[in-house]
């Protein structure tokens, strides 16, 4: 399993950007493994499978899940790890990098397929998002949701659940991946014009989000 390689501070931002452009096996060998040889040639005979591809993007979050969580056990008494995760939050660890990039890789190649496709979207974005904003932390509130509410409640009920956020990815180091997220949300939004307000408020409250955090 790939450790997080000693590297000063000033020289984080030589990582980014990850996904930009989009990480493919030309241009990154090492996104497919073989391992992964009969994942792919299963998604080559069925590219019309939503199944299959939901299936593959699953396995590959399960598997980073309990990677990360095995790496982190270990390296959490590293006090060069503890600093790097202060600077590149979700990002600290080759393994989390590299993951980032064979799930995008994998993400687009599905959206090609089903572009109008909200769950796919939906997921994708969350996924891009927990590499970049960290874990989110939901604040407790008392009775539930809307199911369809007005664009204002919308976005004050965004604002409010997504205002915190644990150990994100430093805005200035990771500039480029922070860009390249955003990006991702308008692709969404100009793919999926009928259900925009779902991603729209996000949208919004990442942007400010940004703000805060680079002049902040």
């Amino acid at each position: 399993m790939p450790s997080v390689a000693e590297k000063p501070v000033d020289d984080y931002s030589s990582y980014f950007p990850l996904t930009f452009p989009i990480p493919t096996p030309n241009t990154h060998p090492d996104l497919i493994s073989p391992n992964d040889i009969h994942r792919e040639e299963d998604l080559l005979r069925n590219p019309t499978s939503f199944r299959a591809w939901w299936s593959a993007l699953n396995s590959m979050r399960e598997n980073y899940v309990v990677q990360s969580k095995a790496e982190l056990a270990t390296a959490s008494s590293n006090q060069f790890y503890t600093n790097t995760v202060v600077v590149l939050g979700p990002l600290a660890s080759p393994f989390a990098r590299h993951t980032l990039q064979r799930l995008t890789y994998t993400y687009e190649s599905a959206l090609v397929q089903f572009p109008t496709s909200f769950k796919m979207w939906k997921s994708y974005l969350q996924t891009r998002m927990s590499f970049v904003l960290g874990k989110q932390l939901v604040k407790k509130r008392a009775g539930g949701k809307k199911k369809f509410p007005e664009m204002k409640e919308a976005l004050e009920e965004a604002e409010e659940d997504m205002e915190e956020w644990e150990s994100p990815l430093d805005p200035v180091v990771g500039w480029e991946e922070w860009k390249a997220l955003i990006a991702i949300f308008e692709r969404a939004l100009m793919w999926l014009p009928q259900v925009c307000y779902l991603f729209f408020y996000e949208y919004i409250i990442l942007n400010e989000l940004v703000s805060s955090l680079v002049c902040g």
